[in-house]
Formats: C-alpha cells, sequence, structure tokens
C-alpha cells in the first residue's frame, strides 16, 4: 500500500504547471495559517501588548434622540429617486 505522500508524488507528476501552482498557493496559505498562533503566541509575551485587566460588558444601551423634520434616511432616498 502507498503511502500519503508517494500518491501525493503521483499526483502532482500527472499535473499541468499551472494545476501545480495552484496547490502550490495553496500549500502555502495551510503554512501561513500554522505560523499564526506562533505569531499571536510571541506578541501575547510581548510587554507592549497588554489587555485589560477588567473585562467589558459590551456597550451601553442609549436611547435614540428624537429629532424634528424628515428623517435622513427618508431625505436619502427620495433624493436618489
Amino acid at each position: 500500500m502507498k503511502s500519503v505522500k508517494e500518491t501525493l508524488h503521483h499526483s502532482i507528476d500527472i499535473l499541468s504547471d499551472e494545476e501545480a501552482q495552484q496547490i502550490l498557493e495553496y500549500i502555502q496559505h495551510l503554512q501561513e495559517k500554522k505560523d499564526d498562533p506562533k505569531t499571536l503566541k510571541g506578541l501575547a509575551s510581548d510587554r507592549a501588548f497588554t489587555t485589560p485587566e477588567k473585562v467589558s460588558r459590551g456597550f451601553k444601551v442609549v436611547e435614540p434622540i428624537q429629532g424634528k423634520g424628515i428623517a435622513v434616511s427618508k431625505l436619502l432616498v427620495e433624493d436618489r429617486r
């Protein structure tokens, strides 16, 4: 039984140059994804990057301001017609 790498080598041998280029770009993309966690771990240990001690619970609920006249959204729609 052939190993996965042997099967892959055989498959690559029968590809056109354009198809091989696409496969190479995909492999490079996968390798870049692997490097992301290493980069984040490096940043976490760097003192220049800090996170707040207190965790925010989100944004405050605010009441919309009631203005006089026609709403801007309605003016924009009418203007574009």
